[in-house]
């Protein structure tokens, strides 16, 4: 396989369950040129969703069909982005008890306010989804998707990474690369969502903002925890604003 397609195929392994890492030796320097290619990687998990919503309804209410398109989004990404919000969340819980956020979120047990995270979370998510499928195909979830998945791109470039693993891909993230998946996000959100995009985009922001400030304050930086704490918060709030102003 060509090494053109690594950054491609990095980006798809980073962010989803597709495990195009047994077929291809991907690297770190990889995962780095994808950074770029997130949000494309978020809108093609966006149009899984919404088809599976959409297609669903078409024989099941809509509520049913809002759970199963929200269910088909987390077996695609193997229910990464909800581990990061649940230990975030157990981070917080931990942060308020007066203990130490990183031991919380360190631990394998999901606590009392991952829990409730999580499922907050999801339920708003289906009901949201729910809103939508019923008056048509849900386009909004492409452009939440797409959007939420630049937010660990501009992230990366303005936070010290305090997380282990394959977290030194964040070290080259600069300006151009957060410019590049910012404009790749917007031109899969504005044919999707029209001019809400802009309150889907602010939505997203303001989700990593939150998280990346708690995170430099109480972990002295970003995880990868924190990265999929922000995806998620960003897809599920993006959606709602998607729905107030439909």
């Amino acid at each position: 396989m060509s090494e053109r397609t690594h950054p491609v195929l990095a980006a798809l392994s980073f962010l989803s369950a597709v495990p195009v890492g047994r077929r291809v030796e991907l690297g770190e320097p990889d995962l780095r040129r994808g950074a770029a290619l997130f949000p494309l990687v978020g809108a093609v998990l966006g149009a899984l969703v919404a088809l599976v919503a959409w297609g669903s309804e078409q024989v099941l209410p809509a509520f049913a069909a809002g759970v199963l398109g929200v269910a088909a989004g987390v077996a695609a990404t193997a229910a990464l982005h909800l581990d990061g919000l649940g230990d975030v969340a157990d981070g917080i819980g931990a942060s308020l008890a007066g203990g130490d956020p990183a031991e919380a979120m360190r631990d394998p047990r999901l606590g009392t306010f991952g829990i409730a995270a999580i499922g907050l979370d999801l339920l708003l998510k289906t009901s949201l989804l729910a809103a939508l499928v019923v008056t048509g195909f849900p386009w909004p979830v492409v452009a939440a998707c797409a959007l939420s998945r630049a937010a660990p791109v501009a992230m990366a470039w303005r936070l010290r990474y305090a997380g282990g693993g394959t977290g030194t891909w964040t070290n080259a993230i600069g300006p151009a690369t957060v410019a590049v998946a910012s404009i790749l996000a917007l031109a899969f959100a504005i044919p999707s969502a029209g001019l809400s995009t802009i309150g889907m985009a602010l939505a997203v922001t303001v989700a990593a903002v939150l998280v990346g400030w708690w995170s430099a304050r109480r972990l002295g930086g970003i995880t990868g925890d924190g990265f999929g704490a922000a995806i998620e918060l960003g897809e599920t709030l993006a959606l709602a604003v998607a729905v107030a102003v439909r």
